[in-house]
Parts: structure tokens; C-alpha cells; sequence
């Protein structure tokens, strides 16, 4: 597979989807001047929401129910804005007979996926580390919860006829989404139900990416989870399994496990035909969307934003536009109850004017700020 991986060049945009957001890169293989009108959408991601205990407790209200939702208000524009948001759940839901409980076994009130549906999240990710914390049941339940309340997913299942993605069409673009997972923390589904959980298979990848084109998918946007815990580089593995799964045919990979921002990779794969190009994006880890990891380069995380462009002479999608635009975990106090917000570190610095007169705080985000632009801006994959 020959590549031609794009240098990141790093400017800032006013008004793409409203916010400022620091733009990646913009592909040179449209073929069509801006005047021209093809079919487009917008897809927004995040990373892992980590329902750690002390999160799930600081939205206990008085009659015992709960309200996350305030911890989206500030990034709800961002996301509802897109035609398409996707998120990494990474908790079960409402296990029977349990408590809710956050690390080492994850299990957390559906109301988290309420407000992630009120947030404008579309879709979760849903093949993670802490799929099996609660046990085959745990999944059923966490799957019927969905559901209910409409939030589409990917990931696991409830049933073995159940497709291992989720094809979405919008704006006449059919996206297939796929969530993929290297480990469940050596916890494993009972003999002859490993369908509950989408193990990384190549052979089953392959296999759903072809099936997932004849059902008419135009682009495949995978959720990948793997990598080394808190390590800002990308390991060897998870560049060979990069390397495996857009020689697959993957258009679009988003990264999560190791809870810290990774580097983001933007280039063509040349097709077979002679001038043909492939666009993909790679975001090797977006980092933490919502957690109580309250350290360095764990308290932080990214949404990055992509236009695809719907191919206008050939089956595909094209990455017309990239941007990312970093974000940040605030845990603060009101009273004695402990409270979340997710904050978006826009280019406008709208956020500085939130927090003014928090000297500390403000030197806090403008060291998330450098450290997302070291990462993003500095690293280069080795040949």
C-alpha cells in the first residue's frame, strides 16, 4: 500500500461549524472547484467517557435520580451542530442487581446516556477494555437501555445476527461505523457468545467491510481501542494494526484506551487505477472526553471535526476538511458537592473570559493547550 502522508499544516479557522477550531489539513484530491455543490457532511469525535464514581455521584440530584446533562451544556452546541456525533461509552449500564460503581468494573445509571443523546451524540462506540465489567448481562442491558432511548451504537451485541457495524446515512452519505477492541482486561464471554464483544479479527473485519459495501456504505469510520495506558506516542502495534486496517479499506480511524492525546495522521493511499488517491484520517487517541483522572495530559482531551465530501465520479468518500480542537475536564465545587464540566479550549479564547481572574486555572489550560499543539504539531511517524 503506497502512501503519501500530508504534512500537518496548523492554522487557525474562523467559523468552520461555528467554533475556531485549529485546522489540520485540507486534501488536494476533491478534483472539484468550491464553487461546485457534491453531497457532504460534517462528523465530530470525542473520546472515552470514563464514568469513574465520584462523576456519577456529582450528579445525584435530591430524589435520588440523575442529571449529567450539565455537564455537556458547554460543548452541546459544538457537537448537536454536526450532522454526525460519535463518543466512546466506556462504563455498562444500569447492570441488575448491582451498584453503580466506577474503576476496576464499570457499571453507571442510564441517565449518562441520556445526556449524551441531549449533548448531540449520535453514536457510541461501545467495544472497549471494560465491555465485559459486568458480565454478558451487563451488555444486554447496557444494549436495551440504548435502545430505548434511541442512542444508535456499535460495538457488542445482543444477538449473533446483529451486523458488527452500524451503517447511518445523512445528507445521501452512508457512513458504516465499526468498534473494535484489542482487550476486555482478561475477562471473557462464555464459549460460543464471543459475538457479544467485537474482538479485533481481520478476517471478520474484511468480511463486514465488504458486506457493509454492498449494503451501500460509502466511507467506514472505525473506532479502535488499543494502545499502551498513558503512553502520548502511538505504540508499534497500533501503528501496524493502523497500517492493516486501512490497507482493509478504512477510511477513517478513531483512537482511544490510553486516556491521553495522541497524534493525529491526515494522507491519500494510492489506488490501484492510475492518479486514484484514497483520503484517510488516523487520530491515534482522542483522549479522555470525560473522566475523574485528574493528572497531566489525562485531564484533557480532543473533538476533532471532518468534512467528507461523497466522491462525485467513483464509489467513496474524500476528507475535505480536518480540524481538532482541544478540551478539558473541569471538576470544581459548588457547596460541598463536587461538579463536572466539559470545557471547550476554542481559538477565540472565549474560555478565558469564563475564567478570569483564575490565574491558576488559566495557566493550567494554556498548558493543555501546548502540550495538545506538541503532540499534534511535533510528531512524525517514523519510515
Amino acid at each position: 500500500m503506497k502512501r503519501n502522508q500530508w504534512l500537518l499544516c496548523l492554522f487557525f479557522v474562523i467559523g468552520f461549524l461555528g467554533p475556531q477550531f485549529w485546522e489540520i489539513t485540507r486534501s488536494r484530491h476533491i478534483g472539484a472547484s468550491t464553487e461546485e455543490s457534491f453531497d457532504s457532511l460534517t462528523l465530530n469525535a470525542v473520546g472515552d467517557l470514563v464514568m469513574h464514581l465520584p462523576i456519577v455521584n456529582s450528579a445525584r440530584k435530591s430524589d435520588g435520580s440523575f442529571d449529567f446533562r450539565p455537564i455537556f451544556a458547554n460543548i452541546r452546541p459544538y457537537l448537536s451542530k454536526a450532522d454526525l456525533a460519535v463518543a466512546v461509552l466506556e462504563t455498562q449500564l444500569e447492570a441488575p442487581d448491582q451498584p453503580y460503581s466506577g474503576y476496576p468494573c464499570f457499571n453507571s445509571p442510564g441517565a449518562i446516556a441520556d445526556a449524551m443523546l441531549w449533548s448531540g451524540i449520535d453514536l457510541a462506540f461501545l467495544a472497549h477494555n471494560h465491555s465485559l465489567d459486568q458480565g454478558v448481562i451487563g451488555i444486554q442491558h447496557s444494549l436495551a437501555y440504548l435502545d430505548q432511548i434511541g442512542l444508535a451504537y456499535t460495538g457488542c451485541s445482543s444477538n449473533p445476527e446483529t451486523p458488527r457495524y452500524r451503517i447511518i446515512e445523512k445528507n445521501r452519505i452512508k457512513l458504516a461505523f465499526f468498534s473494535y477492541t484489542t482487550t476486555t482486561n482478561g475477562i471473557f464471554p462464555p464459549k460460543g457468545e464471543e459475538w457479544v464483544v467485537n474482538m479485533l479479527d481481520y478476517d471478520q473485519i474484511t468480511k463486514d467491510i465488504a458486506k457493509a459495501k454492498m449494503a451501500g456504505a460509502d466511507g467506514i469510520v472505525f473506532g479502535l481501542h488499543t494502545g499502551v495506558e498513558y503512553q502520548r506516542e502511538p505504540s508499534l502495534e497500533q501503528i501496524e494494526i493502523i497500517e492493516k486496517l486501512l490497507a482493509l479499506g478504512v477510511d477513517i480511524i478513531l483512537g482511544s484506551h490510553v486516556h491521553v492525546i495522541q497524534p493525529i495522521e491526515v494522507g491519500a493511499v494510492k489506488q490501484m487505477a492510475p492518479g486514484r488517491y484514497r483520503t484517510y484520517f488516523v487520530a491515534y487517541s482522542l483522549g479522555n472526553f470525560l473522566s475523574n483522572q485528574r493528572w497531566r495530559y489525562s485531564d484533557c482531551g480532543l473533538m476533532v471535526s471532518l468534512k467528507l465530501v461523497k466522491k462525485p465520479t467513483s464509489p467513496g468518500i474524500l476528507i475535505d476538511c480536518a480540524s481538532y480542537l482541544p478540551l478539558w475536564v473541569h471538576r470544581y465545587q459548588v457547596g460541598k458537592q463536587i461538579r463536572y464540566q466539559i470545557i471547550l479550549l476554542d481559538q477565540g479564547g472565549a474560555y478565558r473570559a469564563r475564567f478570569q481572574g483564575q490565574p491558576d486555572l488559566l495557566n493550567q489550560l494554556d498548558q493543555v493547550k501546548q502540550d495538545t499543539d506538541e503532540i499534534i504539531k511535533g510528531w512524525r511517524r517514523r519510515p
